[in-house]
């Protein structure tokens, strides 16, 4: 597969942009985190505290497309164990202007190399709400595999909301590079 995006470490300009992203409700209906308002002074705060703090325990990259060089989104890993070499992916926030080019399946297989490769982790999470189609067949493709469905763990718009806990293996990981050609 060929990769047209590439990470990189939030810029201060960046805030501007996830700030955006935030208001666009039908995404952040989707994703697992409870809705709250944020002020885009506290977004930029927020960026510059992952920038200027050397976080152990997570990380937070810019999404950009390789041609423009613009941020398209961005994507985390949280709740690094260095001990017992588990993380869990927090998922991809992309702006819907650039939905539906693949880039979604590159953000996982490259967030895959950086956490097996790099990282050295031995098992990686992720959770995605139930009604969350594509999240949950997007993990699947790139090799998660489901471990439970938690009932009514998060409380959003009105209503209890079931999610997915999903998990792939640092020994499950070749398999996916060979098959996407990374």
């Amino acid at each position: 597969m060929e990769i047209s995006i590439f990470f990189r470490a939030f810029e201060l300009g960046d805030a501007e942009f996830v700030s955006d992203l935030r208001k666009i409700n039908e995404f952040e209906n989707l994703i697992g985190g409870n809705k709250r308002f944020v002020s885009s002074s506290r977004d930029q705060k927020w960026i510059e505290s992952l920038i200027y703090n050397d976080y152990q325990d997570k990380f937070y990259l810019a999404v950009c497309e390789k041609e423009s060089k613009n941020i398209i989104g961005y994507t985390s890993v949280s709740d690094i164990d260095h001990i017992n070499k588990a993380c869990f992916w927090s998922g991809i926030k992309i702006h819907p202007d650039f939905n539906g080019k693949g880039y979604g399946t590159q953000v996982v297989l490259l967030i895959l190399k950086f956490i097996f490769e790099e990282l050295n982790m031995e098992r990686c999470t992720g959770q995605c709400l139930e009604e969350h189609i594509v999240a949950k067949k997007l993990m699947e493709k790139v090799g998660f595999q489901v471990e439970a469905l938690q009932r009514h763990s998060v409380f959003k718009n009105g209503k209890y909301h079931n999610q997915f806990i999903l998990s792939i293996l640092k020994d499950e990981y070749p398999l996916i590079k060979e098959k996407f050609n990374i």
